[in-house]
C-alpha cells in the first residue's frame, strides 16, 4: 500500500485566523487554528495528479475521442494497464472469464466505462492513504471512492443521463473528497479524531478543529490541478444543496452516492463522522423517482462488494 504522500507537510503553528468566511471558530480540544498561508503551502506541496489522468479527463464527456486514443495513453505506462486489467476483471464487471488485454476489456465493457477504469487505476496512490482522523479503516479512501464512484454512475444510468454523464459522475464520485488528503495530517499530528454527532455536520466540525473543512480545500486543491468545472462543482458542493449551481445534477447525483455508501459502511468505521441520511430532496436532486432509487439501492451492495485496490 502507498504510504502517507502527504507526510511531508509541516505541522501547523499556533495561529488565531479564522477560515475567511467571517464565521468565527474557537479551538477545541487544545488544536490550533490555522491560518490560511499553511492551507495554501499545503495545497501547493501536493503531488501533482499523474499526467494521464489530465488527458484522460479531457476525453470524458468527449464524444470525439477514440478507443485507439485510449488504448495508446494506456500503452504508455505497463504498470496502469495491469491496474486497468486488474480492475476489469473484478467483482464489478463479474466476468466469467478473465479479460487479458486492453483491447479485450474495450469489447466487453466498453470504451466509456474503460475511461473511468483508467482514472481510478492512475489515481489510487494518490488515494491510498490512511485517514485515521476521519474515522477510515486502512485504505479506507479509497475504497469509498470507488465505491461511490460506481454508485454515482449507477444513478447516472438509472436517471436517464446517458453514458457520457455518467462517466462524469463516476470521475466526480473518485475524487469529491481530495481535500481530506489537505486536511487530515494537520488533525493526525494534533491528535484529533473526528466522530459521528447528530448535532454537528462534517463541515462544522473540521472548521472547528482547523478553521477549514475539505470542501473549500478540495475546490483550491482542484483549481490547482486544472479539473473540468463540474468536477470541481462536486469537490467543493458535495456537502451542499445542489440548487443554483450549474452543475446542479452532478452534485446531486455525487451527494446521494456518498450518502448510500456511508450507509454501507464502505471504508469506514462504525462511528464515522460522515453524513448517511437519504431523505427526498436528496434523491430529487439526482433526478430519480420512488422505483428508480429503488432500483439503484438493489444495485449498491454488488457495486460495493470488491473494493479492494488494484496494487
Amino acid at each position: 500500500m502507498a504510504g502517507d504522500i502527504f507526510s511531508r507537510f509541516r505541522a501547523p503553528d499556533p495561529t488565531d485566523d479564522d477560515d475567511g468566511s467571517g464565521t468565527e471558530f474557537r479551538r477545541t480540544g487544545g488544536l490550533a487554528q490555522l491560518g490560511e498561508s499553511e492551507v495554501l503551502d499545503a495545497i501547493d506541496r501536493a503531488p501533482a495528479l499523474p499526467h494521464i489522468v489530465g488527458q484522460v479527463l479531457k476525453r470524458v464527456g468527449d464524444a470525439h475521442s477514440s478507443t485507439a486514443d485510449l488504448e495508446a495513453l494506456i500503452e504508455q505506462d505497463m504498470v496502469l494497464a495491469g491496474k486497468v486489467l486488474k480492475l476489469v476483471n473484478s467483482a464489478f464487471y463479474r466476468r466469467p472469464q478473465p479479460v487479458g488485454s486492453i483491447r479485450d476489456a474495450v469489447s466487453i465493457i466498453g470504451f466509456q466505462s474503460l475511461r473511468s477504469l483508467v482514472l481510478a487505476a492512475s489515481t489510487s496512490n494518490i488515494l491510498l492513504v490512511d485517514l485515521e482522523p476521519y474515522g477510515m479503516i486502512r485504505g479506507g479512501l479509497w475504497r469509498n471512492a470507488i465505491a461511490t464512484a460506481s454508485v454515482a454512475r449507477a444513478v447516472g444510468i438509472r436517471s436517464g443521463s446517458g453514458p457520457e454523464m455518467a462517466e462524469e459522475f463516476f470521475a466526480a464520485g473518485l475524487l469529491r473528497d481530495v481535500g481530506l488528503l489537505i486536511l487530515s495530517p494537520f488533525l493526525a499530528r494534533s491528535g484529533v479524531r473526528l466522530r459521528k454527532d447528530a448535532k454537528v455536520d462534517i463541515l462544522t466540525a473540521e472548521r472547528r478543529a482547523v478553521g477549514y473543512d475539505h470542501c473549500w480545500v478540495g475546490d483550491r486543491l482542484a483549481e490547482k490541478w486544472q479539473l473540468p468545472a463540474a468536477l470541481r462543482a462536486c469537490i467543493g458542493r458535495h456537502h451542499h444543496e445542489p440548487q443554483g449551481s450549474d452543475h446542479a445534477r452532478h452534485i446531486g447525483t455525487v451527494r446521494l452516492a456518498e450518502r448510500l455508501v456511508y450507509a454501507a459502511g464502505v471504508g469506514v468505521q462504525p462511528d464515522h463522522p460522515f453524513e448517511t441520511q437519504v431523505d427526498a430532496r436528496a434523491v430529487k436532486h439526482s433526478s430519480l423517482d420512488a422505483a428508480r432509487f429503488a432500483a439503484v439501492c438493489a444495485e449498491v451492495p454488488n457495486l460495493v462488494k470488491d473494493t479492494d485496490p488494484p496494487e
